[in-house]
């Protein structure tokens, strides 16, 4: 999903969750995220499909967009359902945003209401034109309920729309395009919006958005977190500037003096939408700190400083290597966060080991542990997001892992599963 286009794609993720969570409901299947998943529901390594089910139906969507111009954006949903023994039923809709204010609204809402009908005759003139129908008219008498529910697959063009509804005696769907100034009497509002900002064909400008803003339910697809230990450094800006460009969101476990020698970078990872976090003041072993005043001291400075350079509280902390106990733990009303992969990046393997070890070893839930003081680890970060993306993970925050509600305390070592 493009940036600024977030309502947009909240609406089609609830859309997605729908359809998928009532086809596995409809098959006596539960829904259970997955990876690795090829075409048909088969898998390599794990075996399991979140799209089919075990008597072999299989569901697929896909999206993609057909409409993007000035402030205008416009995505269709096809969605396949396969069933033993049956053809394949494929169905699809269209979906718009103008990404300036984040109005979102369907195909049919581009219509006035009750001259859905009219629509249809439009589509008819057109088929009856090409040879495609007699002089009958396959939609007569359709009232504006069902006349709506013929036009969710209204794709606005430069010159008009293009409607795709299904025709008795085809195969497959037909598709019409119907110029602005024969449906001009007949768009709504947003109709008359869409058609315009299409045909002024201006390139897609929406508001920039956050790079780690855009929501993720973790319980619906297979999420992992990709974790940076040590900075803020030199080297941040640089990483932050490829999550961006990337739209992938990170938590960053920062030390306290890292961030006050260096308050603006930490100001930006919270700008972007990662998340932040405590990784002590000065790095030492907690365990090894035998004076619990120490201990405290070590966490409550960073906390001062990640509030002070940000605005917001660190709600987690990740001890320094990882290394905690009863005591400490019992010290620092915080959850620890420590990892279950560990690129090793700090001993500089070379940027594609840290690829293959950060994309080949995780699984849903996983905490990928890396650092941002190390150059190796920046050059690695693009194949990193990439190879987890095409094994079909989604990237998430370690607090948006617990749907935004870590733990009070004790050891996490990864999300839900």
């Amino acid at each position: 999903m493009p940036p600024g286009a977030s309502a947009l794609g909240d609406r089609l993720d609830e859309r997605v969750e729908q359809l998928a969570r009532d086809f596995a409901a409809a098959h006596g299947a539960g829904w259970v995220p997955a990876v690795d998943v090829l075409p048909g529901g088969d898998t390599g390594p794990c075996r399991g499909a979140s799209l089919g089910t075990a008597v072999g139906a299989v569901l697929t969507i896909d999206c993609g967009i057909v409409t993007a111009a000035g402030a205008l954006l416009g995505e269709r949903l096809t969605v396949i359902r396969r069933e033993p023994g049956a053809a394949a039923s494929v169905a699809r809709e269209v979906w718009y945003t103008d990404a300036a204010t984040g109005a979102v609204h369907d195909g049919p809402a581009l219509y006035e209401p009750g001259r859905e009908p009219r629509v249809l005759g439009l589509v008819a003139e057109a088929l009856r034109a090409a040879g495609r129908i007699g002089i009958e008219d396959p939609w007569a008498g359709v009232d504006p309920a069902a006349a709506r529910g013929l036009l969710v697959d209204s794709a606005v063009t430069p010159t008009g729309i293009v409607v795709t509804l299904p025709l008795a005696g085809s195969v497959v769907p037909v598709s019409v395009l119907l110029p602005t100034r024969l449906l001009q009497p007949f768009l709504s509002e947003a109709g008359r919006s869409a058609t315009a900002t299409a045909a002024a064909d201006e390139p897609f400008a929406a508001p920039a958005a956050p790079a780690g803003g855009d929501p993720v339910d973790c319980s619906f697809v297979a999420c992992v977190s990709i974790t940076f230990d040590d900075g803020p450094t030199g080297l941040t800006p640089g990483l932050l500037d490829v999550l961006d460009r990337t739209r992938a969101p990170a938590t960053f476990f920062v030390q306290g003096s890292s961030v006050q020698r260096n308050p603006d970078t930490a100001a930006r990872i919270v700008d972007s939408g990662h998340e932040i976090a405590n990784h002590t003041w000065a790095h030492p072993d907690l365990t090894k700190l035998k004076d619990d005043a120490a201990v405290r001291r070590e966490v409550d400075r960073t906390q001062a400083a990640i509030r002070e350079a940000t605005g917001v509280t660190s709600r987690s902390i990740r001890p320094p290597y990882g290394a905690s106990d009863r005591r400490v733990r019992a010290l620092v009303a915080l959850p620890f966060i420590v990892w279950d992969v560990d690129t090793n990046d700090w001993r500089d393997p070379g940027s594609d080991v840290i690829v293959q070890r950060a994309v080949g070893e995780s699984r849903r839930g996983s905490i990928i542990l890396m650092h941002d003081t190390h150059e190796q680890t920046i050059e690695a970060v693009p194949g990193v997001i990439a190879g987890l993306r095409a094994r079909g993970f989604t990237l998430a925050t370690v607090s948006v892992q617990f749907g935004g509600a870590l733990p009070s305390s004790g050891l996490v070592s990864h999300g839900p599963r």
